[in-house]
């Protein structure tokens, strides 16, 4: 774990009080993955202008794009492991793009209308598309799951244990921090299943493409979050600069 990561320290109580500075960590990251992000999407836009396509040069970039997603929730997993409620509570996001969470990330499906687009404008055939629509029905299924373990955790919160410990005026030993403690792994899990599931989506839909297609895609789809986070940024301005909704 990177030293910069402050670590957490106990309160007198002894329970668990986290540094602001895991979530400061998350803000300046997110700042500085998004600047990469503008540098990539100029470069895969270069790279498929007609005079310039080229596919030895457009396979790196398509890596590099790919990678850039991947760099994002491995950050993310990471303050998860510290602090799962900062992770479930992205205030590195604008209000903007806060409207777009879904199991607390955007919903996989979503890149299926830059993938559809990149196939229209490129050189498909049945097989490609077939391939491409396995992997939107496994993505489908696969948020449908999430979305049952989503209405399973948040219905333990309201579960006789947790109400119970914390209804009881003088909980025994740590009884209602252990019981939300217990949700919150849940809630641990579940972030990482949703996080990876939209990782996958975004690599298995570049593995249906060709390279000038998945790089048509990838740049598609980064340059639609530039346009919200850039969105996003200007409305949070106008209100204080506020963040949070």
């Amino acid at each position: 774990m990177p030293a910069s990561y402050l670590q957490p320290r106990r309160g007198t109580n002894g329970r668990r009080i986290m540094e602001h500075g895991a979530g400061e960590e998350m803000v300046a990251f997110y700042e500085a993955w998004v600047g990469r992000e503008e540098r990539i999407v100029a470069d895969l836009t270069d790279a498929l202008l007609p005079a310039r396509r080229r596919r030895d040069v457009l396979a790196p970039l398509v890596d590099a794009a790919v990678g850039h997603v991947s760099e994002y929730y491995e950050r993310k997993a990471r303050l998860a492991d510290r602090d799962v409620v900062a992770a479930l509570d992205p205030r590195w996001l604008n209000p903007l793009e806060r409207t777009f969470l879904w199991a607390w990330g955007w919903k996989p499906a979503l890149v299926f209308r830059f993938a559809d687009g990149a196939v229209a404008g490129g050189s498909s055939h049945q097989q490609q598309r077939r391939a491409l629509e396995r992997v939107r029905a496994a993505t489908a299924e696969a948020e449908r799951e999430v979305d049952r373990e989503v209405a399973v955790v948040q219905e333990s919160l309201a579960g006789p244990r947790v109400l119970a410990a914390l209804r009881r005026q003088h909980p025994r030993n740590g009884e209602a921090d252990e019981a939300v403690a217990a949700v919150g792994r849940s809630l641990r899990v579940l972030l990482a299943a949703a996080d990876a599931l939209r990782e996958r989506t975004v690599r298995d839909v570049v593995g249906t493409l060709a390279p000038d297609q998945a790089g048509a895609f990838l740049a598609a789809m980064l340059r639609f979050h530039l346009g919200v986070h850039r969105a996003g940024r200007n409305w949070g301005s106008g209100n204080g600069g506020r963040r949070g909704l």
